[in-house]
């Protein structure tokens, strides 16, 4: 009777430890992902909350002597940053319009920020979309960001490649064919996110 005891003991402790897996997985397999997306949101929040304090658009107030149109603010823009391309080194990413400024070199992001940054400051209502490859729910993929400004409804606006109203035109990119699938595009001011993806993938 005791050795039937202590095999049954064993078992429902070995049932027990299994069970505790499962679980432990199944929540990781949930929380993970959800940590993953959080973790991007909050990037951006952060990004936009800064371009909106009163400080940061104080100091890009004072870079501009008059007041700059939409397309002015991204000619403005690549007379101050030069594009470095995926296939060079990029030591240094910043966020911060000033820093970004400072170093001269920078990527989609950073023109889409520094661009953001000069329209808010001049008072224009703009905000940061980023598309990103959702795949793999583990890991997010940013794959292009860009600006909207608004006028009567939100408009396209790409500085780093000085395009103005172009919506569809990341349909033509590698990883265009999987908008609306595996590549969703999100729109971020300060303390919003609106998916927007429907915006860039023409209506069949």
């Amino acid at each position: 009777m005791n050795g039937m005891h202590m095999k049954r003991r064993v078992l429902l402790g070995s049932t027990i430890i299994l069970i505790l897996i499962a679980v432990t997985a199944s929540v990781l397999f949930i929380w993970i992902p959800l940590q993953v997306r959080s973790e991007f949101e909050n990037f951006w929040f952060g990004v936009m909350k800064n371009l909106n304090s009163p400080e940061t658009k104080a100091n890009v107030t004072s870079w501009f002597d008059r007041d700059y149109s939409f397309t002015e603010i991204y000619d403005w823009v690549h007379e101050n940053l030069e594009f470095v391309p995926e296939n060079e080194t990029l030591e240094k990413r910043y966020t911060d319009p000033s820093k970004i400024r400072e170093y001269g070199k920078g990527r989609c992001q950073e023109f889409s920020i520094l661009y953001v940054a000069a329209c808010l400051s001049h008072g224009y209502q703009s905000r940061i979309v980023v598309s990103v490859e959702i795949g793999n729910p583990w890991f997010l993929n940013g794959k292009h960001a860009w600006a909207e400004v608004m006028l009567e409804g939100w408009v396209h606006v790409d500085p780093s490649d000085k395009v103005w109203n172009e919506p569809y035109r990341y349909e033509t990119w590698d990883w265009g064919k999987d908008i609306g699938s595996n590549v969703q595009i999100y729109a971020f001011e300060e303390g919003k996110c609106e998916d927007v993806t429907s915006n860039y993938k023409k209506k069949e």
